[in-house]
């Protein structure tokens, strides 16, 4: 298990997730050993929904409220307190998640969330925002929200975000190295956790329709990259798995495909329109469960229903579904990399 209060390890994998059903779904199937879910949490009617996909009352959840629907500062702070005290009723071990620049209704019901649960807290920042704001800005911003939330470095985390850095894997790293170098309190903190994006926005600006596309791992290899020459403390992995640091609501459905990490990257098959998508969703199940590179039912939940599909025996499922599998699938691979080559 992960436990809330102590440090992660070096095979902990940290998933940043939007809480959308697909990707909970996905959780609820992937086992708590070394896997903390970071669940950005828009409102508390998510509760029992997180709740389904979380059902480990040991192991630690981040949990991130974040005002995407923009509710009013005051509704706002309320209902993060419905939150908390929803997964409080359940016994799930939520960690609260902020940044640096919330408000201080929301700080003062986060604070009464540490006081109460004694588990600490999550800070998350922003890789750009800890750039602009150097190492005094940076110490003046936590110092504050230690205050108003009445912790300590030695009782938080402390994500380094660079979901929205852009370029290749020695600019991102070098990014996060200098945030690193300027980041206060780096040996109290309770984790270090870098947490990398690489999963394009829109899989058809990288994959033509009708076709089988390679995209790399690039938050793998900036992590990689990092470490190699890091002679500092241990630093945990987090990504957005197939998912974006970003939110858009997509107009319409989109064309079929299948998001199937392999060590290093990703293959995705995608169909050729968005008409008539169950057949072309069985179509490219075959194909992933006939691919060299796919890894048996047994390897994941995700896996186990490309296969169902494949057989008939299973789908044709939705877009929803494969979102489901696709993150299943990234679960394991991370972790088992993690397990296995000690790099995620």
């Amino acid at each position: 298990m992960v436990q809330v209060n102590a440090a992660l390890g070096k095979k902990t994998y940290v998933a940043v997730l939007k809480a959308k059903q697909g990707e909970l779904l996905a959780v609820q199937t992937t086992p708590p050993e070394s896997f903390v879910p970071l669940l950005e949490v828009p409102e508390s009617a998510k509760v029992p929904a997180v709740l389904r996909s979380w059902q480990h009352e040991e192991d630690a959840l981040w949990v991130h409220p974040l005002n995407v629907i923009g509710f009013d500062e005051d509704v706002w702070a309320q209902d993060v307190r419905l939150t908390f005290q929803g997964l409080r009723d359940a016994n799930v071990a939520a960690v609260p998640v902020v940044t640096t620049h919330e408000d201080s209704s929301l700080l003062a019901i986060v604070r009464s969330v540490v006081t109460q649960d004694g588990r600490g807290l999550v800070i998350r920042l922003d890789c750009e925002d800890a750039l602009e704001a150097g190492p005094q800005g940076l110490t003046a911003d936590f110092n504050d929200v230690f205050t108003a939330c009445g912790v300590a470095a030695q009782n938080c985390d402390v994500v380094i975000d660079a979901g929205l850095v852009e370029g290749g894997l020695a600019v991102q790293s070098s990014v996060v190295s200098t945030v690193l170098a300027t980041l206060p309190h780096l040996n109290d903190w309770r984790n270090v956790v870098v947490a990398f994006s690489a999963f394009p926005a829109a899989v058809g600006d990288l994959v033509p329709r009708n076709t089988v596309g390679s995209i790399p791992r690039a938050d793998a290899a900036a992590f990689a990259h990092l470490t190699s020459g890091w002679q500092g403390r241990e630093l945990a992995y987090a990504d957005y798995a197939v998912g974006v640091p970003t939110y858009a609501d997509l107009p319409f459905s989109p064309i079929p495909n299948i998001r199937y990490a392999i060590a290093g990257g990703w293959k995705v098959h995608r169909a050729n329109e968005r008409r008539n998508p169950n057949p072309q969703y069985i179509g490219l199940a075959r194909d992933v469960a006939a691919a060299a590179y796919f890894g048996g039912p047994t390897f994941s939940a995700g896996d186990a229903y490309i296969a169902s599909v494949a057989s008939g025996s299973g789908g044709p499922g939705n877009a929803s579904s494969y979102l489901r599998a696709a993150m299943s699938r990234h679960f394991h691979v991370v972790l088992d990399s993690l397990a296995t080559r000690g790099v995620p």
